[in-house]
C-alpha cells in the first residue's frame, strides 16, 4: 500500500497587513495633531470682535506678543529686522500677504511701528486676526 500525502509548502511572503495598518493611524494621528503643534506654537490673547470674518490666508504670519516682541516662523525678530526678513520670506514664499496676530494688550504706537516695517518690506495685503464673539445685540 502506498501511502499518498500531499506535499504542503512553506509559506515565505511577510504579512505587511499590519505594518500598514499602524503606519496608516500614525499617519492619522500626526494629520489631526499637526495644526496644533503650528498654531499653538506662541500664546498671543487675540482682541475679540463681533464682525471678525473667517478667511483662509496663505499669507505669512507675524506675532506680536504684549511685550512688543515680534516672532516670524517661530524666530524673535528685531523691529529694524522685519523688513529685510520679510522680504527674504515673500521671494521664498511667492506670497506678500501678511497675517498680523498681535495680543489685545499691544501697545497701539508699536502696532503702528509694526505695520510701517511690513509695509517698507513691501507686503501688499494686511490681514488682523481677530477672535470672534457672538453679539448678544439684535
Amino acid at each position: 500500500m502506498r501511502r499518498f500525502r500531499l506535499e504542503e509548502k512553506e509559506f515565505s511572503e511577510i504579512n505587511i497587513t499590519p505594518f500598514t495598518d499602524v503606519v496608516l493611524v500614525l499617519l492619522i494621528i500626526f494629520m489631526i495633531t499637526s495644526p496644533f503643534l503650528i498654531s499653538g506654537s506662541f500664546k498671543v490673547k487675540l482682541p475679540q470682535s463681533t464682525t471678525a470674518e473667517t478667511e483662509i490666508n496663505k499669507g505669512i504670519e507675524v506675532y506680536m506678543d504684549e511685550k512688543d516682541e515680534i516672532f516670524i516662523n517661530n524666530k524673535t525678530i528685531a523691529f529694524q529686522e522685519v523688513p529685510f526678513y520679510l522680504q527674504k520670506e515673500f521671494e521664498k514664499n511667492g506670497v506678500k500677504e501678511v497675517i498680523i496676530k498681535a495680543d489685545k494688550n499691544v501697545r497701539h504706537g508699536a502696532f503702528v511701528q509694526l505695520l510701517d516695517q511690513l509695509k517698507k518690506a513691501g507686503a501688499t495685503k494686511l490681514l488682523i486676526a481677530t477672535t470672534r464673539i457672538e453679539s448678544t445685540t439684535p
